[in-house]
């Protein structure tokens, strides 16, 4: 053995870095992705018996009703990618996923919105804007930022969002319903 690989030989390995703060932010999107993409799966996997029922349940043979079908069928399917792809660690496609439920909810009301306007009234004057003009670009806005790879803090925070606010209406209702009846 020459001095040369004695030397080299005799070298500690050298240390890991330790964990930026990259990784438990990453590790805290990852949980908020998989929570969202839970309560997407509970809100689009009941629907899907649907699509294997009475067609005369959905309105519209045209478009409209094309429209419709998609949505019932690549909710769950999405909500699953959520989960899945942010458990492996691919957060931006996860936005990516979750934003896309977004778009599809909204490609959803636009054949009733053809057919009969916004509505305006009551808590609607609230809702409207929100699920026909606000999430569908909050869901834009973070799929071009997960495709940059830049704020994915926000960008999970706006596609999570329209989520967030249905889930909070349920509770809030099913509150109301406990305090005064039904």
């Amino acid at each position: 053995m020459n001095p040369a690989t004695a030397a080299a030989l005799d070298q500690q390995p050298v240390p890991t870095p330790a964990k930026t703060a990259a990784e438990p932010r990453m590790l805290g999107l990852r949980i908020v992705l998989i929570l969202m993409g839970l309560m997407e799966a509970l809100d689009g996997f009941p629907s899907v018996s649907t699509l294997f029922e009475d067609m005369s349940q959905i309105p519209g043979p045209g478009f409209g009703g094309f429209l419709i079908k998609a949505h019932l069928a690549t909710h769950p399917v999405l909500a699953t990618a959520v989960i899945v792809l942010a458990a492996i660690g691919r957060v931006r496609a996860a936005i990516i996923a979750l934003a896309a439920i977004v778009i599809m909810t909204w490609l959803n009301y636009m054949p009733s919105v053809v057919l009969h306007g916004l509505d305006f009234k009551g808590t609607s004057a609230v809702e409207t804007p929100l699920r026909i003009v606000a999430f569908p670009l909050m869901a834009v806005c973070a799929i071009a930022y997960a495709a940059r790879n830049q704020r994915l803090g926000l960008a999970t925070v706006l596609a999570s969002l329209p989520t967030l606010l249905q889930w909070l209406g349920i509770v809030f209702f099913a509150i109301g319903v406990m305090i005064y009846g039904f």
